[in-house]
């Protein structure tokens, strides 16, 4: 009896794993080509999804894996070489699909075509977290626009957002996000600080930010004044800290340490499998 019942325990946790293969979401096909290696705008990553076709454009592996795992970049450990080359993919989602679901299919491609392997693991880090201000926030909801109306970039959530917008002036850096989330926006501000900026805000939609602050990190900025007539330099006006700047919005910054989880690719290709 003994025996019996431990055949049936194995029959039934190995149907449980044909099933769980059998419901592995995945695109229905997916086209990947090599990108132009020299593009105009290597920041940009476009993402579309109308519906039936997902489309990234300028995209790097490092990339796919932040849409696919919802991950920070600062979260996933892998060779440097997944910086560099860059794909345009095309897939189908299969019928009954939807958007929600991208990120997991997006992980399935990883694997069947790049051979991806991720390790998951915990690691205490330096970080600051976004709050609430003492007042509450004061937020600017966005204007609400058809994806049509504005160019699309890849999400922290996976999913098509509206882009966001920087510039780099002698006075600081000016970030311009016209409809954007908490959890995208310290993904941006991220690239000017020492350690990542986390949302631990808890507050959900769209809203608009125009903020100007002096970065922390970011090798080859000039600041402190611009030139002239004559070639004199003229003085601007100093940028507030990112922590002063995010006050107009309601919101503090402090400085924590964190758990986080880190994604470590233990194995990936750089050429994908034939389309």
């Amino acid at each position: 009896m003994k025996s019996f019942a431990i055949c049936a325990c194995l029959a039934s946790l190995g149907l449980a794993s044909a099933q769980q293969a059998a419901d592995k979401l995945s695109f229905e096909v997916a086209s990947i080509k090599a990108s132009d290696p020299n593009p105009s705008n290597p920041a940009w990553i476009g993402m579309s999804a109308d519906g039936a076709i997902v489309k990234y454009t300028n995209i790097t592996l490092r990339d796919c894996i932040r849409g696919a795992y919802r991950a920070r970049d600062f979260q996933i450990i892998g060779p440097e070489w997944m910086t560099n080359a860059r794909f345009e993919i095309s897939a189908k989602l299969p019928s009954g699909a939807s958007t929600d679901q991208i990120p997991e299919m997006l992980q399935a491609l990883l694997a069947e075509r790049f051979k991806l392997e991720i390790r998951r693991e915990k690691k205490e880090q330096s970080v600051y977290v976004l709050l609430v201000g003492n007042g509450g926030p004061k937020l600017k909801p966005a204007e609400i626009k058809s994806e049509n109306e504005a160019p699309m970039a890849l999400g922290p959530d996976g999913k098509p957002r509206p882009a966001m917008m920087f510039a780099i002036r002698p006075a600081g850096v000016v970030l311009t996000a016209p409809s954007a989330t908490l959890a995208s926006l310290v993904g941006l501000m991220s690239r000017f600080t020492a350690r990542p900026v986390v949302d631990m805000t808890g507050i959900e939609g769209q809203y608009q930010f125009n903020l100007n602050f002096a970065p922390e990190t970011n090798p080859g900025l000039t600041t402190g004044g611009v030139a002239g007539p004559g070639g004199a330099a003229t003085s601007l006006e100093p940028a507030l800290s990112l922590a002063d700047a995010v006050k107009q919005y309601g919101l503090r910054l402090e400085a924590r340490k964190a758990p986080i989880e880190m994604f470590v690719v233990t194995h990936i290709e750089k050429t994908p499998t034939e389309n």
